[in-house]
């Protein structure tokens, strides 16, 4: 069986890897110099800055991170960042959130006192506990046709879970006496970075997993060159090919050509594209099928990025600072590990800074206005980031668009992030793995599951165990 995966991203590096592991002849095409996608890197100077993820998580044995590594062997290096992230509310509040429970209960407690926060925490660890195992036994999910759906039933075992995929977070959080705006804040920041959605929008199965995400959170040593490094060689080791710099022009059934002329012949291929991407690669009838199979308008974020390096000793790596601003809700920050030299010098840390933003203010509008949005946005994160750190000296403070990222990951309008399970939808709605080509299949962050470096990893799990079955 030869396998070409179209994307080297997360969720194509994995699925390079799994079919390298069900013994296909393996081609992994990439159209930019490094992998990774929108976890990749880039140099300035002796700084080495993550581009768009920063963080690792779900490296649990039933996890799928963990369950990668598993198979593969071997683990990159990571260090258990706790707490996984320190948020400042607008308030003024500070909660730091532990790994352990009574810890983060405590800080619960301190800043919300009047409040009983307990039985909420226990309903969102079990539930993110056992999602894991529902997923892992639904492959054929997003659900495709009736008979996937039968077999999504036939797992009794998690009855008791698909109520919570009827229910909203947001409903929840008021069954448990919590819904109090400052609360509210606390809970949409952390579901904004993990599940791109706030509480309202959520069904609260999902809601929990997203919750639960910065229990457990690591950062990789080296960032994300260090791990893209690691995935690297083992996809070496695995007799997996790799093309960078490789960007494909279209497909026609099994032949895939690239930019500089090479044709390359497979018999299945994995797109790591995202959904509005896809149809533009194919030519004639294909192409026509797949517009009809994906011709639902959908929209997803994009993201104002800063970077920069500090001279300081940061030892709390994830931060999330709320504003409450009419231009910035909240950003995220990112700091490297102090003793990390391949980031950053010694006595120095290299920072990736990320918020929210509309694309429609960004991509194709007039370029005195983004420029001057730009400038606005950039100037008001940079001064309260400087301002709430103490930060006196910086190098090479660079800001990014989704334009920016448009132009460099390909990605139509800039979308990152991956497209949200909103509540209420349709399950027949959610992009699934198959298409309607034969054998022309899709993992990556707008195919659920696909949030974060742990979505688009359980994402080819779930490909490579429905294609075990079928094949």
């Amino acid at each position: 069986m030869k396998t070409i995966v179209v994307g080297a991203g997360g969720g194509g590096i994995a699925s390079a890897l799994l079919a390298s592991l069900r013994n296909e002849d393996v081609t992994l095409v990439e159209a930019h110099e490094n992998l990774g996608g929108c976890a990749s890197w880039f140099h300035r100077g002796a700084f080495c800055f993550d581009a768009g993820a920063t963080t690792v998580s779900g490296v649990a044995p039933h996890e799928p991170m963990g369950k990668l590594f598993a198979l593969l062997g071997d683990s990159p290096e990571l260090k258990r960042v706790d707490p996984g992230i320190v948020f400042h509310l607008s308030s003024g509040k500070k909660l730091h959130y532990f790994k352990d429970y009574g810890q983060w209960m405590g800080e619960l407690e301190r800043e919300f006192p009047d409040l009983n926060h307990r039985p909420f925490w226990k309903k969102i660890y079990s539930l993110n506990q056992e999602s894991w195992g529902l997923l892992a036994n639904l492959p054929s999910f997003p659900f495709k046709k009736l008979s996937d759906f039968w077999e999504g039933i036939r797992s009794p075992g998690h009855y008791h879970l698909y109520p919570y995929l009827f229910v909203s977070t947001e409903m929840m959080v008021k069954f448990y006496g919590l819904n109090r705006p400052d609360y509210m804040e606390l809970l949409n920041g952390i579901l904004i970075i993990s599940a791109q959605a706030e509480a309202r929008e959520i069904p609260f199965l999902v809601g929990a997993m997203a919750l639960a995400y910065p229990r457990e959170t690591y950062a990789p040593v080296g960032g994300m060159k260090g791990l893209m490094d690691f995935l690297e060689r083992k996809c070496l080791e695995n007799n997996v090919k790799i093309l960078k710099k490789s960007p494909v022009i279209h497909l026609v059934s099994n032949k895939v050509t690239l930019k500089q002329g090479t044709e390359l012949e497979a018999d299945r291929v994995i797109l790591n594209v995202p959904y509005w991407n896809i149809p533009g690669l194919f030519l004639g009838p294909e192409q026509n099928i797949l517009k009809r199979e994906m011709k639902e308008e959908k929209h997803a974020w994009g993201a104002f990025t800063l970077y920069l390096g500090v001279k300081g000793q940061c030892h709390e790596l994830y931060q999330q600072i709320h504003l409450n601003h009419p231009k910035v809700k909240n950003y995220f920050v990112s700091f490297s590990i102090p003793e990390d030299l391949a980031r950053a010098p010694e006595g120095w840390q290299s920072v990736t800074i990320s918020t929210h933003v509309d694309v429609g203010e960004w991509i194709d509008v007039d370029p005195k206005l983004y420029q001057a949005n730009k400038l606005e946005i950039m100037n008001l994160i940079l001064k309260d980031f400087l301002d709430r750190f103490g930060i006196s000296e910086t190098k090479f403070v660079t800001a990014g668009t989704p334009k920016t990222f448009e132009r460099y990951t390909g990605r139509k309008s800039g979308y990152v992030g991956g497209l949200p399970f909103l509540y209420g939808m349709n399950p027949w709605k959610i992009q699934g793995h198959g298409t309607d080509l034969k054998e022309v299949y899709r993992v990556g962050d707008t195919t659920f599951p696909g949030q974060g470096l742990v979505g688009v990893v359980a994402g080819a799990l779930a490909l490579d165990q429905n294609l075990k079955i079928n094949d």
